[in-house]
């Protein structure tokens, strides 16, 4: 029985690779809230960049760095991401062991802007120790995808979100 799984096994295909740049979107565990997300891989392969909107009760769009070398986790430090050759764009990301994120609104408009016309991506950072993580990525071939996961969570490429005013706490009132 063992031998016949293992065969069977051995003749199903892989699984596709996604091309960069493909929207897709996964339910959460969760079922209030769906992610939509698109990003693409490192020259190399060590990295991955993304693109990602968790439409919920609250919606966030959060740009996102996975790399192979574990970075560390917090604290937050700087991520500089370089578009087309341009000046790069520096600002300090919120980090877990194997990514970092950047999900603060104007600067997510910001980032989004600029990556969707952007053809090529480089990116620097380092791990909490202080060793270097640079990654070279394509930017996608037109707006789209970027536009469609904006749009997923409400945004519209190029405008921060309007949010309405968090409630205030009753009990500090008192």
């Amino acid at each position: 029985m063992i031998s016949i799984l293992a065969l069977l096994l051995q003749a199903a295909p892989a699984p596709a690779a996604v091309a960069p740049w493909t929207v897709t979107t996964r339910p959460k565990t969760d079922p209030a809230i769906t992610s939509t997300v698109t990003g693409t891989s490192s020259a190399d392969g060590n990295a991955k960049l993304v693109v990602r909107c968790d439409a919920g009760k609250a919606n966030v769009v959060s740009v996102q760095l996975f790399s192979r070398t574990p970075l560390g986790g917090p604290p937050a430090r700087p991520v500089s991401l370089t578009f087309d050759a341009n000046t790069p764009m520096i600002d300090n990301w919120e980090f877990v062991q194997q990514g970092a994120f950047q999900r603060d609104d104007v600067a997510v408009t910001t980032l989004t802007t600029a990556l969707a016309a952007a053809k090529t991506i480089k990116m620097h950072t380092t791990t909490t120790t202080g060793e270097p993580i640079d990654a070279t990525f394509t930017g996608p071939s037109s707006a789209q995808p970027i536009t469609a996961v904006l749009a997923a969570c409400g945004y519209t490429l190029g405008q921060p979100p309007v949010r309405a005013p968090e409630p205030k706490d009753k009990k500090a009132d008192q």
